[in-house]
């Protein structure tokens, strides 16, 4: 009996080695790539919305006079348009610095990825077991105010100031853990500007403004 019982217990114990070892194989080959993306969708929302929530508290403090100044001729004509570069850069940290602090907030938080999408499976998603996910956002965040011109009917001229924002997540989940690079365009400004825009400013792919060293 106890030579029995041995070996059933080595038995019970290959099995259990070679199940785990089967589990972190369909993990890895299959779900991971998977759970990647169904994680990538869920984080990169969630930091995009406190991003957004960031730009939007502090672009209430400035107008499109204050980064950009322009001068008529006696006809109304616009002659000169010239970038705040001072204001903008300042803006433009202050920026960096709200979405930072918004960014923290998600720090340690959880997010639930659907155990029934993660299989493929969207109906039952909304049903299914959820699996955890911590997030940890880097301190890294990338900011650049640009700007373009766009028609905007007969004789008008649409000036649109918007921040480009690069920022990084991690995502941990269990078997892996993977970091997100989140980009977004949030409109900071405009104006319409009625009359021709000086010549020298038209065709420009970067416009008046960009805070990025060359």
């Amino acid at each position: 009996m106890n030579i029995s019982f041995k070996r059933l217990l080595a038995l019970i114990l290959l099995g259990t080695i070679i199940i785990s070892f089967a589990v972190v194989l369909l993990v890895e080959n299959t779900l991971r790539p998977i759970l990647r993306e169904v994680s990538k969708v869920k984080v990169a929302g969630l930091a995009t919305e406190m991003i957004n929530k960031a730009v939007y508290e502090k672009s209430n403090q400035f107008k499109y006079g204050d980064l950009v100044t322009t001068k008529t001729d006696q006809q109304g004509n616009i002659i000169l348009m010239q970038p705040n570069l001072h204001k903008i850069n300042k803006i433009s940290s202050q920026l960096t610095l709200g979405i930072q602090k918004y960014l923290k907030q998600i720090d340690n938080n959880k997010v639930q990825l659907p155990i029934m999408q993660v299989f493929g499976i969207q109906v039952l998603a909304k049903y299914g077991p959820q699996l955890d996910a911590k997030i940890v956002p880097y301190n890294s965040v990338e900011t650049d105010i640009v700007d373009y011109f766009q028609s905007a009917g007969i004789n008008q001229t649409r000036h649109k100031i918007d921040l480009e924002v690069t920022a990084k997540v991690k995502v941990v989940v269990p078997f892996m853990s993977n970091t997100i690079r989140v980009q977004t365009t949030v409109p900071l400004s405009e104006a319409v500007i009625v009359g021709r825009v000086p010549k020298v400013y038209v065709g420009l792919e970067k416009g008046l403004i960009s805070t990025k060293e060359n």
